[in-house]
């Protein structure tokens, strides 16, 4: 008899642990995704617009950057699926210019990959909000 009502004593802990657990593994799996999403995009867009032609100050005014944002946005989507509510208003994938400041004349233009990813975490924690965001110089 002491046996059961032991175990029905633990068993709601346990039960809580895994529900805590499952929402940590969740919100891990979406900053491990969103953050390794946004250093490869960067490294990808770096590169590509680095070897498109045009020299121009403005990373957004070289040649193929309307292929380039519209790869990361989709590859985006691809890589947070099933992590970020991907309906919310607050979710959001991009790909940000950032040209050489007329103050600074030495430092080099970059892009910027930025992952806004809000994750649900079920009935009993709110819902978290994971930013990722990579930066790469174009060379």
């Amino acid at each position: 008899m002491s046996d059961a009502i032991a175990f029905l004593l633990i068993l709601p802990a346990l039960v809580l642990g895994i529900v805590v657990l499952d929402a940590a593994g969740t919100l891990g799996t979406a900053r491990y995704r969103t953050s390794a999403f946004t250093e490869a995009a960067a490294v990808y867009a770096a590169d590509t617009l680095a070897a498109a032609s045009g020299t121009t100050v403005e990373p957004s005014a070289r040649a193929r950057w309307d292929e380039v944002a519209a790869t990361v946005e989709q590859s985006g989507l691809a890589a947070t699926a099933g992590v970020c509510n991907q309906t919310d208003a607050a979710f959001e994938v991009s790909l940000i210019s950032q040209p050489r400041l007329s103050r600074s004349p030495g430092a080099t233009p970059s892009v910027a990959a930025v992952v806004s990813c809000p994750v649900e975490l079920g009935r009993l924690f709110k819902t978290e909000r994971v930013m990722a965001v990579g930066i790469e110089p174009v060379d």
